[in-house]
Formats: structure tokens, sequence, C-alpha cells
């Protein structure tokens, strides 16, 4: 009976799911297929690398949460805000995370077919160069998909490089640091009921991980080889003290908690597959 039950349901999750695959109006597929949802405060300097990294990865919608900015990021963000792949909710509550990513579900929920709750140092891709739509169609019959971060150092840098994130820093730690058992979340926004931290949801039913097993808190095996995201973590010396005294958007006050700076152990260019496009949009939005 039990094997019964099961079958029953998960017959039942693949119909759903394929409904929201079809064209409308006979289905109920978001016109969306990934968005992204994040909170940012004084991140002018990264924001264009960042969202246009993301959209050479498939990415369609950023919904940015401004938590009292004090620098111009909208004229950085232009271009994208006025094609509308951007847009952005001035948001000045304190903490202010969890409180952004709950609005977000709640008023982007039949928008996309996936969002992703990731900050502005992560950036998320799958190291076998697929985009993250067709990758994450392996996953229709799950409520989530959580992704292991790898953890960058300061690559030697004391202060802030002239060029890009993704091509400056390019040591990390190793795989097996504790940090990267930790993972952040790319839900169906519809079978999710809301953020219990920044890294994991309570979704009607369990995510899972790139290899497809059930993951039920945010740590898991540190794998990343389908799915990962590289976590700028500290950047440079001089960035990684300014990070430590400026209040986190998760708490409202600066984090004592925080992972010390990753050993630059591994040299990692992975990324840096994505550098000839993320040059050539950064230059045409220019």
């Amino acid at each position: 009976m039990r094997a019964l039950a099961r079958r029953i349901r998960d017959r039942g999750r693949k119909l759903g799911y394929l409904r929201e695959r079809w064209p409308r109006p006979f289905g109920t597929r978001p016109p969306i297929a990934l968005a992204v949802c994040a909170i940012f405060r004084d991140e002018a300097r990264y924001l264009a690398e960042w969202v246009s990294f993301h959209r050479i990865q498939g990415v369609e919608r950023f919904y940015l949460y401004d938590n009292r900015s004090s620098d111009d990021w909208r004229s950085v963000l232009a271009p994208e805000i006025e094609a509308g792949i951007v847009e952005v909710q001035h948001w000045p509550f304190v903490p202010a995370q969890l409180g952004a990513y709950q609005h977000c579900l709640e008023q982007r929920r039949d928008e996309a077919r996936w969002i992703a709750f990731i900050d502005v140092d992560e950036f998320l891709f799958s190291p076998t160069g697929r985009p993250l739509p067709e990758v994450l169609r392996e996953f229709d019959l799950h409520p989530g998909v959580v992704v292991n971060w790898r953890m960058y150092g300061t690559s030697g840098h004391k202060h802030p490089p002239e060029g890009l994130v993704t091509e400056s820093f390019l040591m990390r730690a190793p795989d097996d640091l504790q940090a990267n058992h930790f993972v952040k979340s790319i839900v169906n926004p519809r079978s999710a009921l809301g953020p219990q931290t920044g890294h994991f949801f309570t979704l009607r039913g369990d995510p899972v991980g790139e290899d497809g097993r059930p993951v039920r808190n945010p740590i898991r095996d540190s794998t990343a080889d389908l799915l990962r995201i590289n976590h700028y973590y500290s950047k440079s010396e001089e960035e990684f003290r300014r990070k430590s005294e400026r209040p986190a958007v998760a708490w409202g006050k600066p984090d004592s908690d925080r992972f010390p700076v990753p050993d630059d152990a591994v040299r990692d260019e992975t990324i840096l597959q994505f550098a000839p496009q993320l040059r050539a949009l950064l230059s045409s939005r220019e």
C-alpha cells in the first residue's frame, strides 16, 4: 500500500509540473523560466557584473530589494530597469532579508517557474556550461533544488582590484571546507511556504541536491559538479573589513559570527568559461 501511495503521489506531482510547462492558455506554466531574488545595500560597484553574469546563465528577471543603500545603484542598473529585466523594491526594514524573501514569494508566486534566492556576492551557474533553465528541467518533479557554495578568499588582493570579480578572484578554499557544505535555494514558488533562513525554505515536500537526494536542512554533502555558487565571500582585505563593519541585511547589525577569510588554497578558473560572453554583454550595455 505504501508503494502504491508513493506512485500515485509521484504521478500527481509529474502531472502538475508538466502542466506548468505547457504553453498558455492550455496549461499554467509561468511565463518566466528562472528569476533571481536578492536584497542588497551599497553594492553598486558590483551589480552590473552580477546581473549580466546571471543573464548569461538564463535568468530572465531579477526581483531586487534595496535595503537603505546610499550609493548610485539606480544609474548602474538603469539599462536593465528600463528593459524590465530588473525590478527594485524599496525595503528599509531591519532586519530585512527574510521579510523581503517572503514578500517576493507572495508577490511573484505565479510569474516564475523557479526563483533562486541568492546574494550579490554569489554567482550561480552550472560548471557544465549549460543554461540554468535547461539544467533545472531535470528537477521538474521536486519543489526545490539546493546548491552548494565554493568559498573564495582575497586572492592576495589588499585593495579592490580594477577588473571583474569573476576574473580577479580565482583562488578559493578546498572542497572540504566546512562552509562549502552550506547551500542556497532555488524554489518552485508555488510550492514554497516561506524562508526558514536566508539559505533554506519550507516547501511542500523536500528539496533535493544536484544528485537528486532529499535535503532537510541547509547543510549537505559538498558537491558542486552540476550546480554551484561561487561565493566571493571576502573579496579584497579592504572590502572584507568594510563588510565586517557594515550591518548585515539579515540581522540589521554587524555579524560577529562571520566565517574567517577562506584560504587561497585552490586556483579555480571554472567560471572563466563565461568571461567572453560576460565582457561582451557588459560592453553592449554601456
